[in-house]
């Protein structure tokens, strides 16, 4: 028993004190960390709340500085007030421009809980509350899809409030011919199950200029949640058969008086939205500065062209946005089109 423990002994003398991995080599030398962040970056618009006098709570977003020019942002059917985050693969250049995005959730959606009767004047005047309690006197303003009626009753209610105007892939509503004028709220709520599963709700085809954004896909399915989960409502679908009943209405508004500019912009392809209701905007609107419209393309003009989008709501209509010789340029329409000829596409490079 003796000899084995001295044996033992003599074992551990020899091996000595044990040895550790040395600490991996680092990333970066330390000279290069002598000026770090100091603020928090960003993770997506946050959700704010304004409580207004009747007690109804309104949630919106703010999302840039205060000096910034302000957007007014007007999602489309079925989104939250967080929507506007679906557009942040071009953070880059809005803040380069210097856009301040405000967008107002709609009843029944995300976190706004759904109060029957809602119009589009309650969203109109709910829209006014939030800008008066940012302080903000006037802003441009843009409707994607569905957002299309209630942007127009926002400009024939506030015209003095307003920079410009955009409509993207907009529908103006319904005509009452349309199948879901014809449904009852059963059927109605049937056919919008679809929105209760958001991977569906947001499918776009495979041929989507979306399918080049990194991450774009995720984003929407978080979006299609956000909307009809977030508060445990659990896929209440109420606010989206009346949002559909709206529709049915058509905008009542009277935008002949509104004398800022207007801006349209369409694809010709556009199998949700039909070409014809770009041309309802540029008809009711007196001064309509400009119709992009855009050969073969869908309703995801609205994300495919939002770079374009960002230059004309920041004053910059007579540049177009390209890609030339692999380098993003904002240039005046006379030299686009030469460059488009040679072989340029519209659009910041990450497109191709």
């Amino acid at each position: 028993m003796r000899s084995t423990m001295l044996a033992a002994t003599a074992v551990l003398a020899l091996s000595g004190p044990p040895v550790f991995a040395a600490d991996p080599a680092p990333t970066v030398p330390a000279s290069d960390l002598a000026d770090l962040q100091t603020a928090f970056d960003p993770m997506g618009p946050a959700v704010r709340a304004l409580t207004l006098p009747d007690g109804r709570a309104v949630h919106y977003i703010d999302e840039g500085e205060p000096g910034w020019r302000p957007v007014l942002y007007v999602s489309g059917t079925g989104t939250s007030a967080r929507a506007f985050g679906m557009t942040e693969y071009l953070r880059s250049l809005r803040t380069r421009l210097q856009l301040r995005f405000i967008s107002v959730e709609r009843n029944g959606f995300g976190d706004t809980e759904f109060r029957p009767g809602w119009t589009y004047k309650d969203y109109a005047a709910e829209v006014r509350a939030v800008l008066d309690h940012l302080g903000i006197r006037q802003a441009a303003a843009l409707a994607i899809s569905g957002g299309g009626p209630y942007l127009a009753e926002i400009a024939a209610e506030m015209p003095d409030r307003l920079i410009s105007l955009h409509f993207l892939a907009a529908t103006s509503g319904f005509g009452p011919e349309r199948k879901p004028c014809k449904m009852s709220d059963a059927e109605l709520t049937e056919m919008m199950k679809v929105a209760q599963n958001p991977e569906a709700w947001w499918a776009y085809p495979e041929t989507s200029p979306t399918r080049r954004i990194p991450g774009f896909a995720d984003r929407a399915f978080e979006e299609g949640a956000r909307t009809y989960f977030i508060r445990g409502q659990m896929g209440d679908l109420r606010g989206q058969v009346a949002e559909y009943r709206r529709y049915c209405t058509g905008p009542k508004a009277d935008v002949s008086k509104v004398q800022v500019p207007a801006y349209v912009y369409h694809g010709t392809a556009d199998a949700s939205v039909p070409l014809d209701q770009a041309q309802y905007w540029q008809s009711r609107f007196p001064n309509v500065r400009k119709a992009r419209i855009y050969e073969a393309e869908g309703h995801d003009v609205q994300y495919r062209h939002w770079d374009q989008l960002l230059l004309d709501v920041a004053g910059h209509a007579e540049l177009t946005m390209l890609c030339a010789d692999g380098k993003s340029q904002a240039v005046p329409e006379a030299d686009a089109q030469a460059l488009l000829a040679k072989g340029a596409t519209l659009g910041i490079c990450a497109w191709n």
